[in-house]
């Protein structure tokens, strides 16, 4: 017996991990499949063809301070003139949105959604027709 092994487990997310209100928050043309950029995670795919241009959103979180944060991977920093800059942080997925599922692309040739600010609100505009884009 080798006492000095240690596992490390990294969580996978699966389907049964998201809330059923995420789920019923998808719009017809997209899925939650196993991400192409961070195997532990899922990712957003396209079922059929996105127009140029097409917006999602918002991104929905709770409001934080960027030290009540623990992790930036399902955040967007937003500056608010009365409170300076403030999170949305959708790390628990009871308290975000699809939009938390949404991974960064591995390239710019694969990038086909920006985020945009809009009154201190995050969305998604898509920048040219894609399918299975993630």
């Amino acid at each position: 017996m080798n006492q000095n092994t240690t596992e490390s487990t990294v969580a996978v997310e699966t389907l049964d991990d998201v809330p059923e209100h995420v789920l019923r928050g998808l719009p017809e043309d997209v899925r939650l499949f196993p991400s192409a950029v961070d195997k532990t995670r899922l990712g957003v795919w396209a079922t059929k063809s996105i127009l140029k241009g097409k917006k999602f959103g918002p991104f929905v979180g709770d409001k934080k301070k960027r030290s009540q944060v623990k992790s930036n991977v399902y955040m967007w920093e937003v500056y608010y003139p009365n409170l300076g800059w403030m999170c949305v942080d959708a790390t628990d997925p009871e308290k975000g949105n699809w939009l938390r599922y949404i991974n960064w692309a591995r390239s710019g040739k694969e990038q086909n959604l920006f985020p945009l600010e809009i009154n201190r609100t995050i969305y998604y505009k898509s920048l040219k027709v894609s399918m299975s884009e993630e």
